[in-house]
This record gives C-alpha cells, sequence and structure tokens, in this order.
C-alpha cells in the first residue's frame, strides 16, 4: 500500500474512533442522567422532583453561560484558525471574558440568593442554591473554555474522556450528599456537581496542551468584541428562554402545585435525554464542519444531507419513545409519574421542531450571522410565554407542552424563509 494512502487511512481511523468515544462519552452521560431522575423519583414524591427540576433550571441557566456564554464562538474561531499563534489570541481574549463574566455571574447569584429565593422557589430556606451557584462560576467556566477548545481542535477523544470522569464523580456526589443530608444535600449536589467538569476538563488540558500563551488576560478589542457577539446570542438563548420557563414552573407551581410541575418536567426530562445526543453532535461536529467550509454553498450541501440522517435518526428514536412511553415512565421513575404519559406525545412533535430549528441556527452561526439567532430565541422565550399563559387555563399541566410545541412550529418557518432569501445566490 502506498504511503500516502496508508496515512490517509490511520487519519480516517483515527477520526472515526474518535467520534466514536464522543457517542460512548454521550451514552454514559446520558445514562447517569437517567440514573439520577430515577434516583431523585426514588428518594422524592413528584412535588419534590418538580422542586428539584427548578433548581436543576437555575443551575443549568448560570452554567451554560459561565465563562461569558462564547463557547460556539471559540469553537468557530479556533476551528478556522490558521496558525497557533491565531489560536493563542482567541484564547487569550475568551480568558478576559471568561473571568469578568465569573464575578459579574458571581455577584448576580448572590443577590439573587438575598432576595430572589422566595420569588423562585416560594421559599427563602433555599437561598444556599445561589450561593453554590456563586462558588462554581470561576471553575464552570474556565472547564468550558478548555472544553470548547478540545472540541476545536478535533481532540473529542479527550472531550469524551472528561465528560465520562465528571458525570460519573458528579452522579456520585449528588447520591452522597442525598443520603446524608436529605433535600438540601440533593439541592446543593444538583449546584456543586457540575463544577467537577470544570476541575476535570483543566487538568486534561494543563496535563496535554502546550499552554503557553494561552493564560493570559488581554484587551484584544476586535477579538473580544468578535466573541462578545456569541455571547449575546448564548445569553438569549440559555436565558431567554429558560427564564421563560422558570416562570412557567413558577407560576404552574402556584396554580396546580409542584406535583404538575413534576409531571411536566418527568417528561421533558426524558426528552432532555434524548436530545443530549443532538447538543452534542451538532456542536462539536455540525458546527466546526460547517464553520471550515468557507463557500456558502458546499456548507448548505453538506447541512442538507447532516440534517437528513439526523432528522430521520430521532423520527426514529421518537417512535421508540412513544411506543414505550409507559414504560420508560415506570423504569425511569415510579407508578406515581404514570399520569404523565399523555405528555409524551406532544413533547416529542416539539423535539422535532427544536432539531430543524438548532438545525439552522448553527448554520447562520458558522456564517457568523448570530443576530439572526439572537432574535430568533428572544421571540421564542416571548412566544413560549405567551402560549403557555393562554393555554393553562384550559389545559393545566399540558399546557407547557403545548406552548413550547406550538412556539417551535412557527421558528422553523421564519428560519427557512430567512435563509432562503439570504443564500438564495448559493442555492
Amino acid at each position: 500500500m502506498p504511503a500516502g494512502r496508508a496515512e490517509a487511512r490511520r487519519s480516517h481511523l483515527f477520526a472515526s474512533s474518535s467520534y466514536l468515544f464522543l457517542v460512548l462519552s454521550t451514552a454514559i452521560r446520558l445514562a447517569a442522567g437517567l440514573v439520577l431522575l430515577k434516583y431523585l423519583a426514588w428518594q422524592f414524591r413528584p412535588s419534590i422532583f418538580g422542586l428539584l427540576t427548578q433548581v436543576m433550571a437555575v443551575a443549568a441557566v448560570f452554567y451554560l453561560f459561565a465563562g461569558g456564554g462564547i463557547t460556539s464562538g471559540i469553537i468557530r474561531n479556533i476551528s478556522a484558525a490558521q496558525s497557533q499563534d491565531e489560536r493563542r489570541r482567541w484564547m487569550s481574549a475568551a480568558n478576559t471574558i471568561t473571568l469578568l463574566s465569573s464575578i459579574v455571574l458571581a455577584a448576580v447569584a448572590l443577590v439573587l440568593a438575598l432576595f430572589g429565593s422566595n420569588a423562585i422557589f416560594g421559599d427563602t430556606g433555599y437561598a444556599p442554591v445561589f450561593v453554590g451557584v456563586a462558588a462554581a462560576q470561576v471553575l464552570i467556566g474556565f472547564g468550558n473554555l478548555a472544553l470548547a477548545y478540545f472540541s476545536a481542535i478535533g481532540d473529542n477523544r479527550t472531550f469524551a474522556t472528561v465528560q465520562i470522569v465528571a458525570n460519573i464523580l458528579s452522579l456520585l456526589l449528588l447520591i452522597t450528599m442525598t443520603q446524608f443530608i436529605g433535600l438540601r444535600g440533593a439541592m446543593l449536589g444538583l449546584v456543586v456537581g457540575p463544577s467537577l467538569i470544570g476541575v476535570v476538563a483543566l487538568w486534561h488540558f494543563f496535563r496535554n496542551v502546550p499552554h503557553r500563551g494561552i493564560f493570559h488576560i488581554v484587551w484584544d478589542r476586535a477579538a473580544l468584541t468578535d466573541l462578545l457577539s456569541y455571547s449575546a446570542v448564548m445569553a438569549s438563548s440559555v436565558t431567554a428562554v429558560p427564564l421563560a420557563q422558570l416562570l412557567i414552573r413558577a407560576d404552574l407551581s402556584k396554580r396546580l402545585g409542584w406535583d404538575a410541575v413534576g409531571y411536566w418536567q418527568a417528561v421533558a426530562k426524558i426528552s432532555d435525554a434524548n436530545m443530549t445526543f443532538v447538543g452534542v453532535i451538532i456542536i462539536n461536529y455540525l458546527l466546526p464542519q460547517l464553520s471550515s467550509r468557507r463557500e456558502a454553498a458546499s456548507a448548505l450541501r453538506f447541512l442538507l444531507r447532516f440534517g437528513s440522517l439526523m432528522l430521520g435518526a430521532f423520527i426514529a428514536a421518537g417512535a421508540l419513545i412513544y411506543a414505550l412511553r409507559e414504560y420508560l415512565l415506570l423504569f425511569i421513575y415510579s407508578e406515581q409519574f404514570l399520569n404523565a404519559s399523555s405528555l409524551v406525545l406532544p413533547q416529542l412533535v416539539g423535539d422535532g421542531l427544536k432539531l430543524i430549528t438548532l438545525l439552522l441556527y448553527y448554520y447562520f452561526l458558522s456564517r457568523g450571522r448570530v443576530l439572526i439567532v439572537f432574535a430568533g430565541e428572544l421571540a421564542l422565550a416571548v412566544a413560549l410565554y405567551g402560549l403557555y399563559l393562554a393555554f393553562v387555563a384550559n389545559y393545566g399541566a399540558a399546557a407547557p407542552i403545548y406552548a413550547f410545541a406550538s412556539a417551535y412550529a412557527g421558528v422553523p418557518l421564519v428560519m427557512i424563509g430567512l435563509l432562503y432569501l439570504k443564500e438564495r445566490a448559493a442555492l
């Protein structure tokens, strides 16, 4: 075999094994998440489960935005960088944003600990949740930055290893804290556990990456402006829609009690598990692939091929979930959650529409058109909360899911129209 062909074959095999490792890590992350749900359902009744999902949501809003919400910008710019010096430039700018945003987010969390606990949880006794969030900001922020770097350079093996180790440690920490402290231990475990991803990610980064000149704090105005444009998108996507859902949980708990929230969230968490694969693949594979294609026509062709495969796989998985819905509710939760089985179908419909929206979002991000995604997420959050208020009187606990599916039904139509207008010449 010629040397060039042998080298190409080895590169292909290495890339394939790297992506297989990424799939494995996602499967383990999914399994850990399902074990977590089962454990919480076993320990607590549906009303407490609903309350704990509010804790998860608060942590998710802060942690997805930890470090400034620039993950997509780092992946796009570093994957497209032509030299190591250019990579250092983007990482140094990211360090500045990560440090400053961690300080700001920690301050916001402490303010909420003092004044916001009653509004979000209906009880001032849950303020320590926000203190834990504040304490974890720096670790999670720089951990997100390290993971984004691994993803951007195609080091999916290290990315996957971090996810596997950190998710297992996080699950063990939560179980230990719950067993010894009870409900408050479960809450703190949900808040503190994700910081272990930052610990493991940074440990791998300093061991495996030549980091000289990377962790500098610099004021590169052009790089900061570029990354902050992605931060604006992330701010809308991780605060607008989740904030609408936080408000919905709070309102639904007052109208129908935390039991209704628990049934809704039992179905939503199964959906989140299904969408975990989608998110990992889109961020770590699709976005770098689209960003590396300079021509819009080439990127669109890849998007259509890849999107068709993902949508087909999602429909197959969704059909299986629907057919086994009652068995899944029993297996993941308990008999107390079987009342949620009627919510599965509208949730799956909404998830399918969300997948189409995400594919279009990341195409626009790869082209640097962040304002479109920013506006889309803000509009989606307003529609989600408005539709919930319109539906809740008639549909009760099903209203949040009907609102979710209805809101996502409109977004892909607008995105496809914008795509046609923007890329008509490329087509």
